[in-house]
């Protein structure tokens, strides 16, 4: 309740260390620095990052639950190795997730912010042409985020956070070259590119999930 005579302020979010270290372990799994499998050692960690053990450890286990890092009590606590038959659930499960995320965000895109993700599906594309498919992952990282802040529904967005990392890197750089349909995927990236230029949300949503591998809703079982 704000105290008479005095003038009310929005409080800062306040950063946990936990929230940091989480933050660099993420980044640090991500980007290949700590490898799939590899061991993290408290005190390793502890030596990189000049911080307790304390918020190592909440950072492990919150990472744990995300499934980047895997944990067995007096055991082991190392980096997932992520498994080609998981590949193509987490890429459908993405499809699912991002699909609403596309259909509610088109249409509150500014003339700015449509014309920044028209340009990271142009940069994606020019990337799989190029190979350059780690290049690759960060762009869709980065426009995902994008849109997922514009799509103006905080559960979802919430839920985005929760599980996005630990979904793409179920689908690391050699999964996704040997599993999917690259000329497909650029066929439909085209399509998405196109649907949001022209607002069309339904049409970017089906790119969306064509591209991360859903079965198209015409598609006969065999």
């Amino acid at each position: 309740m704000p105290i008479p005579g005095t003038k009310t302020t929005t409080a800062a979010r306040r950063v946990l260390l936990r929230d940091v270290v989480e933050d660099r372990l993420r980044e640090a799994i991500m980007d290949g620095t700590l490898e799939p499998g590899e061991t993290l050692h408290d005190k390793e960690l502890q030596d990189w990052l000049g911080v307790s053990r304390t918020p190592i450890r909440d950072a492990l286990n919150e990472l744990a639950r995300t499934g980047l890092v895997e944990m067995e009590p007096n055991r082991y606590t190392r980096v997932v190795v992520p498994r080609e038959e998981e590949a193509l659930e987490a890429m459908q499960t993405l499809g699912v997730l991002l699909g609403g995320i596309v259909r509610l965000a088109v249409p509150r895109l500014d003339k700015k912010s449509r014309t920044r993700i028209i340009a990271d599906l142009s940069h994606i594309q020019e990337d799989l042409e190029a190979s350059s498919l780690a290049q690759t992952r960060n762009t869709v990282l980065k426009m995902w985020e994008r849109l997922a802040q514009q799509c103006g529904n905080a559960i979802l967005q919430g839920v985005y956070q929760d599980a996005m990392t630990g979904l793409f890197f179920k689908v690391p750089v050699e999964f996704f070259a040997r599993l999917f349909d690259q000329d497909e995927i650029r066929t439909e990236l085209v399509k998405l590119s196109s649907a949001i230029e022209s607002r069309d949300a339904i049409a970017a949503e089906l790119a969306t999930e064509r591209i991360y591998q859903l079965p198209a809703a015409d598609a006969a079982p065999q």
